[in-house]
């Protein structure tokens, strides 16, 4: 019997998903928000983090990100596919990671 090799400080273990807006979506994220938060509070043993994305302005939501806590891109999708802004349809492009939190306050610090 052999002990499994330990994880390498620099593997991948949560998925970032980044959601850019598409054109006139104002209305549609809107309409589909009280659903969209309740749906993240129901999800939030599954979230390292998630909020919006903002124009350079701060005036408008153009976006939204998502760090799941899991290493499955396959997880990651049918969670963000069970959102209601997802299903809303108003995401003109949707790019999911791999992602390694190394280093920052929300890490505490370092995993070096």
């Amino acid at each position: 019997m052999t002990d499994a090799a330990p994880r390498s400080p620099f593997a991948p273990t949560q998925v970032a998903v980044i959601c850019h807006d598409g054109p006139d979506s104002q209305a549609a994220r809107r309409a589909a928000a009280q659903d969209h938060l309740r749906y993240v509070e129901s999800i939030l043993d599954r979230l390292a983090l998630a909020g919006p994305l903002f124009s350079d302005d701060g005036q408008r939501m153009i976006g939204s990100v998502y760090v799941f806590k899991t290493g499955s891109l396959d997880e990651a999708r049918r969670w963000l596919e069970s959102d209601p802004y997802f299903k809303a349809g108003f995401w003109s492009s949707i790019d999911y990671r791999p992602f390694l939190p190394a280093a920052g306050e929300f890490v505490g610090g370092t995993v070096w």
